[in-house]
């Protein structure tokens, strides 16, 4: 297969997964998107976002017009299929375990050819105070990686996704928040710390914003999938 097949090929299939993603998951909730314009059309740059389920991925993927190279964890390769859906949609796999150079090497080379980055830095799921959205500390890595390809960063938070654990959710419509912020730059001679700071408060603003917007309310705000299992709550 030629290079240009094989591009068309990744963005046939990455866009063929978004949209089946777009149609299956809006039939069952209502997504609301604020800030889009704060993406850059073209150029690279990383996004990052917080991680409350296993449905944050497709839902911005289907919110995002711009094909995002997602950095997936390795282990999410280990079964066939996963190896053949992240692979045909060009994800970048990546060692959670240690220091992946290989990964970093990936980035850098997807950011010179001037796409879009998208990473969830918390390591897996995360709510309450072991999230960057509760106070957790973000990982300097966004920024050394920022720093490194010399691209804006682009905050983002989901919220309400992971009301999706509870089976009764499903019956109708809900509510999920996706909100994109200012990018961050990440110029100069600004130390990785203090982008990485600026890019966790900025999640943190968009939070309170969306609070503030929606009136969003305790169980608007992220749970892990235990506490919802536990409460059964369901969105009014």
């Amino acid at each position: 297969m030629t290079s240009a097949l094989k591009k068309a090929w990744h963005i046939v299939a990455y866009q063929t997964a978004s949209m089946i993603s777009c149609c299956f998951l809006r039939c069952f909730m209502r997504v609301r998107v604020t800030g889009r314009e704060h993406l850059p059309r073209r150029g690279a740059c990383l996004l990052i976002c917080n991680h409350i389920s296993h449905f944050d991925p497709p839902l911005l993927a289907s919110s995002i017009w711009r094909k995002v190279a997602w950095v997936v964890a390795l282990d999410m390769y280990e079964h066939p299929l996963g190896w053949a859906y992240f692979t045909a949609i060009e994800s970048i796999p990546v060692d959670r375990k240690q220091t992946d150079r290989k990964a970093v090497r990936a980035i850098l080379k997807r950011f010179q050819k001037g796409e879009m980055v998208g990473l969830f830095p918390e390591g897996g799921i995360r709510a309450g105070k072991d999230s960057i959205l509760g106070g957790a500390t973000l990982d300097e890595s966004v920024g050394a990686i920022a720093q490194l390809g010399r691209v804006p960063v682009i905050p983002c938070v989901i919220l309400g996704a992971d009301k999706l654990y509870v089976r009764r959710a499903w019956r109708w419509k809900t509510t999920i928040d996706i909100r994109f912020g200012r990018p961050v730059p990440c110029e100069g001679e600004s130390a990785r710390r203090e982008v990485t700071e600026r890019v966790a408060e900025a999640m943190r603003c968009l939070v309170e914003e969306l609070k503030t917007e929606f009136n969003l309310r305790e169980n608007d705000l992220p749970k892990t999938p235990q506490e919802r299992w536990q409460s059964a709550a369901l969105p009014e």
